[in-house]
């Protein structure tokens, strides 16, 4: 049986399904994000990973995240983070400063160059993404966002 055969509807293929759903979202996934690490690379001699933290600091605003928080919401290991982080730190794109209230923490925040950075890489990402999942229609892609947002927020209430 070929993953594309959803014909039945038997326990048994209701469970199939259930893989077939894991499989082709996990290709998805992987696929578009190889879509936009070369769109980035190619455009802004960046990554998504360096989007991604642009995005998060941008969205943290002048409180800034700690290196913890970060890597919470990217759902990288701290050690990933920070390599990250350093290199970064020295092309000037994100400033690190201690915590008032933990001086132990220290809070990254967007330097200039990385606002200026992450303000020229959101509309083309925004627009790469229309492209890329504009095929879809509109009503499908609704579909989808719900879809996947209770899929989130059932994967979330598990924790």
């Amino acid at each position: 049986m070929g993953i594309e055969s959803l014909s039945d509807s038997s326990p048994d293929t209701d469970s199939k399904n259930s893989l077939r759903a894991w499989l082709f979202l996990l290709k998805c996934a992987k696929r578009l994000e190889q879509e936009m690490s070369a769109r980035f690379r190619e455009q802004f001699q960046s990554s998504l990973s360096r989007f991604d933290v642009l995005a998060h600091l941008d969205l943290a605003g002048e409180q800034g995240l700690s290196t913890s928080q970060l890597a919470k919401r990217l759902l990288a290991s701290q050690g990933n983070i920070t390599r990250l982080l350093d290199r970064m730190a020295q092309d000037g794109l994100i400033d690190r400063r201690g915590d008032a209230a933990d001086r132990r923490v220290s809070k990254i925040r967007l330097s200039s160059r990385g606002a200026e950075l992450f303000a020229r890489m959101a509309p083309a990402h925004e627009k790469w993404s229309h492209e890329i999942l504009g095929s879809t229609g509109v009503a499908d892609r609704n579909s989808l966002v719900a879809l996947l947002r209770h899929l989130h927020d059932h994967l979330e209430s598990r924790r």
